[in-house]
């Protein structure tokens, strides 16, 4: 009787041990399903958030600067201008434009620049501009430290001009000769237009032909320009002598402005040369006029 006492009593104890065992599996394999669940979970949340994400970055669109240099808003120059800031609006581009001429920014490099001046003994623009640059750009002029704000705000900006004998206008160079300062957009610490693309966009009064080899060179020497304060130039929209063509081809070419401002985002730098140009010097005295 012991030994049956003894074999029975082990073998209650063997099958409770054995239950025991069985019971901890099964709690170990769902403690194990609940921890691979929540990883799935995560897993998905993360795939989540990476997704929106993409889409935020895919959905944000530059902020653009139009600076915009005509006396006529009636002009075709206007037009194209227009309908680059009612695309890039519908399209969820942010826009603001300087009307130069509007806004009457007439001058040149001189005193009037500065509030206050590091040296009134001696004019030396590039030390002035340094020292207001140095200052957050406070001891500038009002109309300089309003652009020079809208310049650090865009992402892109749109020069829309007439070309004028080879080259844009003179209030046109006046600003970027005033607003590429020293300290600001090159030298030390003249980095704040790093990055930023800028395209030309200009009406001329010759056809292509006429004017294409004084043309190249404006765009060389500007895009050159814009590289120094390591812009990246984009590819220039012209609209050649729009004053001679019919409503039907102004509408047309203000429709490829159009196509082309949908993609502003994607457009790559532009790389302009100076060779394979024609050397027709009669062609170089024709078709003056702007519109």
């Amino acid at each position: 009787s012991f030994v049956r006492f003894f074999f029975s009593s082990r073998r209650r104890h063997t099958r409770s041990a054995s239950v025991s065992w069985a019971r901890r599996c099964v709690q170990e394999t769902g403690y194990q399903r609940r921890v691979h669940g929540i990883f799935k979970e995560m897993k998905l949340v993360v795939f989540i958030f990476a997704l929106v994400a993409i889409a935020c970055v895919a959905a944000a669109k530059s902020k653009v600067l139009i600076v915009f240099t005509h006396q006529e808003s009636k002009s075709f120059c206007a037009a194209m201008k227009d309908q680059a800031v009612k695309t890039l609006t519908e399209n969820g581009h942010e826009v603001k434009v300087s009307d130069l001429y509007a806004l009457k920014m007439f001058n040149r490099i001189d005193r009037t620049d500065f509030t206050e001046q590091a040296d009134p003994t001696y004019f030396r623009p590039q030390v002035e501009q340094q020292s207001a640059n140095k200052k957050g750009g406070a001891t500038f002029a009002e109309e300089l430290r309003r652009e020079r704000e809208l310049m650090i705000w865009a992402d892109v900006i749109i020069y829309s001009y007439p070309y004028y004998l080879s080259y844009v206008p003179g209030i046109t160079h006046s600003y970027l000769e005033r607003l590429f300062s020293y300290g600001f957009a090159f030298g030390p610490e003249g980095d704040k237009l790093k990055g930023k693309k800028a395209m030309l966009l200009y009406t001329t009064g010759g056809a292509k032909q006429w004017i294409e080899r004084l043309e190249k060179k404006m765009v060389y020497i500007l895009h050159d320009r814009f590289k120094f304060v390591q812009m990246i130039p984009l590819e220039p929209f012209p609209a050649y002598s729009p004053a001679f063509l019919k409503d039907e081809e102004r509408k047309e070419i203000l429709a490829k402005l159009a196509e082309k401002m949908k993609v502003l985002d994607t457009l790559p730098e532009y790389k302009v040369s100076l060779s394979s140009q024609p050397n027709d010097e009669k062609t170089m005295t024709q078709g003056i006029t702007s519109f």
